[in-house]
């Protein structure tokens, strides 16, 4: 005798639509031993949170008292993408000036790959565990700071524009020279001169782009961030930290577009303002010229060329 099949019932429809995956990040700041301030970062650091770890991360910097060595430990940070990168170094940075140590702890694979990738891993302090109080001096409730969870929703602090952002990777390639942690092999002297020179190329003197239409400024930007980009391809180490950062920093040029075009049809992305393709190309000139100037008197000589733009 042949079974037959009952149909199933179909489901009721609904008005109801998937809510959207957001990226979160969760914050938990402890008092470390001697001084030490520990920020617990989990959940993923990408260009939605990015925002919320400079909170995090400018927070914990100017806590009272301030920290003698502020800890990030990564133990629960599961992905990071550039932009939480970014991120990291730009706190690194403001910690230097600050005459505050800086440090990550316990790397999972992921971030430490891309610490790898970067060239990064020489320039920020890894620690394999964070450090905790010594047993028997429990930590005062004052001390401790609740969770915070926070959603790409939250308001993002300023943008800075693409030229202070060059400007505070000279200082860290100054300050990486003062302390004898960079000195160009030959190999990489004779990049940085192909870089610059192409970066020269690409990007013209102020009165040359200013004439241009906004159509081929966008084109010779993007043809120098191109140039920057298969630099740090092509070489490892320090310079190509330095290259990956001046990447980083070009990145805005992306998102830009000098035709209108149907909000439909833009992919998210913007008319840049003649202020923003003159901070862009500035920020070009400048990475040309630290470029070229080290390649002839090494990086200890980058100070005056900043200061001179």
């Amino acid at each position: 005798m042949e079974r037959r099949r009952t149909p199933a019932t179909p489901a009721p429809e609904t008005d109801l639509e998937p809510e959207p995956v957001m990226s979160e990040l969760s914050f938990h700041q402890l008092a470390g031993p001697s001084g030490a301030c520990v920020l617990a970062v989990a959940g993923e650091a990408d260009s939605d949170t990015a925002p919320a770890l400079a909170i995090a991360l400018d927070a914990a910097l100017c806590g009272s008292p301030a920290p003698e060595t502020l800890i990030v430990d990564c133990s629960g940070l599961r992905f990071c993408a550039c932009a939480g990168l970014n991120e990291l170094l730009r706190a690194h940075h403001a910690a230097a000036e600050a005459g505050v140590g800086f440090a990550l702890a316990t790397l999972s694979p992921q971030v430490a790959r891309l610490l790898d990738l970067t060239g990064t891993r020489t320039v920020l302090e890894v620690l394999p565990t964070a450090p905790t109080l010594p047993t028997g001096k429990p930590q005062a409730p004052a001390q401790a700071r609740p969770c915070t969870r926070v959603s790409s929703s939250r308001t993002a602090p300023a943008a800075k524009g693409v030229s202070q952002q060059v400007a505070e990777l000279t200082a860290e390639a100054e300050r990486q020279t003062s302390v004898n942690r960079w000195d160009l092999s030959a190999a990489s002297t004779e990049l940085a001169r192909a870089t610059a020179t192409r970066l020269g190329e690409a990007v013209g003197s102020v009165d040359t782009q200013e004439a241009l239409p906004g159509i081929e400024r966008l084109e010779r930007l993007r043809e120098a961030l191109a140039v920057v980009a298969v630099g740090t391809s092509h070489t490892h180490g320090q310079l190509a930290w330095f290259l990956a950062r001046a990447t980083l920093a070009l990145t805005p040029v992306l998102r830009w577009r000098a035709l209108i075009a149907d909000q439909e049809h833009a992919f998210g992305t913007v008319v840049p303002t003649p202020e923003e393709f003159t901070d862009a190309e500035n920020a070009v000139r400048h990475l040309q010229s630290v470029l070229a100037c080290a390649t002839t008197h090494g990086f200890a000589t980058l100070q005056p060329v900043r200061r001179s733009l």
